[in-house]
């Protein structure tokens, strides 16, 4: 049995699938943020449109050689917006569904309360932490992301992704 432990990466690693002002709109009132969202160290901010549906996508470099059986985010969504469909992609072409789709996820709370003397510059948080199993795990060989559908209308932050990886090899 190898080491096991947490990779995460950061709000700002993740893609969007669609982009511009037919699926997003302003989002903490920054005129631009129509096109691409409004990334900050901390957070990445989008405001879907009504009827609209947009993956996010988080790649993730991991070596080969290992398993991953967990993966993980940090999210919130307000005014409607709601996470209704994970799955990981591996390989390029492999795709696995971590729970059924049009079903809200569910998280436990992860609050943050940011320092007062920086507390003007962070937006009112109730982050929230969900990690999902991946059954069977699966074996790096390739690359892996762990994708979202977020269902507008309404805004998602997103504050990382993580994933639980073993190293089989060493």
């Amino acid at each position: 049995m190898g080491v096991t432990r947490e990779i995460w990466v950061a709000p700002a690693a993740v893609q969007l699938q669609e982009h511009g002002p037919d699926w997003l709109d302003v989002v903490d009132d920054k005129q631009w943020s129509d096109e691409n969202g409004f990334h900050r160290g901390f957070c990445s901010s989008f405001r879907i449109r009504p009827d609209r549906q947009i993956w996010f996508h988080f790649p993730f470099q991991v070596p080969a050689g290992g398993s991953i059986d967990q993966v993980s985010l940090l999210w919130e969504t307000e005014e409607g917006a709601q996470v209704s469909w994970a799955c990981v992609h591996h390989g390029g072409m492999e795709r696995r569904h971590l729970y059924e789709p049009n079903a809200p996820l569910n998280g436990v709370p992860e609050p943050f309360d940011p320092p007062e003397m920086w507390r003007k510059f962070y937006p009112a948080a109730k982050r929230m932490r969900a990690d999902m199993a991946v059954e069977p795990a699966i074996s790096t060989r390739f690359g892996f992301q762990l994708c979202i559908l977020v269902d507008g209308p309404g805004v998602i932050r997103l504050y990382g992704a993580g994933l639980r990886y073993t190293d089989l090899i060493g």
